[in-house]
């Protein structure tokens, strides 16, 4: 019985920063959106232009962040008859829903956020070869040249992508003498 309290603390404190999370990811998925619609086209009639892929990354993440908050708050408001049934369908939810790896969360939404805030002075290719060799090494330090290689493959196979074959400028940063 004295161990009931704190697994009620536990799982309400848990419930409590799952809620906050997928709200923020609501309001993030909205933000990003609105910022999506400030991106000008060109004067070019395409039918893929620079708005694109932030509109459907940003319908993409309002969708699931909807679906997210949907789980989470019918899950708050569904309640067993049953005091014993309660306490084993929260148990067995938590196991199932609840983030056990909060470290590497928090590593990827600063990673996130560190590509946000780099892209534009840095540049595309070197901020997102640093994006993606961190977050890899970080998930897996024996391979960190492995890593670095597909940060850089990818990052230069999007960037040519995007600016050769869409036609999508992306921003250059440090490297635009060489681009």
């Amino acid at each position: 019985m004295s161990e009931t309290p704190t697994t009620s603390k536990s799982g309400a404190a848990s419930g409590r920063a799952e809620t906050i999370f997928t709200i923020a990811l609501f309001l993030f998925a909205v933000f990003f959106l609105w910022q999506a619609t400030t991106i000008s086209d060109p004067p070019r009639n395409i039918a893929v232009g620079s708005r694109t892929f932030p509109f459907l990354i940003g319908g993409v993440m309002l969708i699931a962040s909807i679906g997210l908050l949907i789980k989470r708050f019918r899950t708050a408001s569904d309640k067993p008859q049953e005091p014993e049934s309660q306490l084993a369908m929260a148990a067995a939810e938590e196991e199932d829903s609840a983030i056990s790896d909060w470290p590497a969360v928090i590593t990827v939404f600063v990673f996130l956020i560190g590509l946000f805030l780099l892209l534009e002075p840095v540049g595309f290719c070197l901020s997102m070869t640093l994006f993606i060799f961190g977050l890899a090494t970080f998930f897996n330090r024996r391979i960190w040249l492995a890593n670095l290689i597909v940060g850089v493959g990818f990052s230069g196979c999007f960037y040519y992508l995007f600016t050769q074959v869409l036609e999508i400028p992306l921003p250059n940063g440090v490297l635009s003498a060489w681009f």
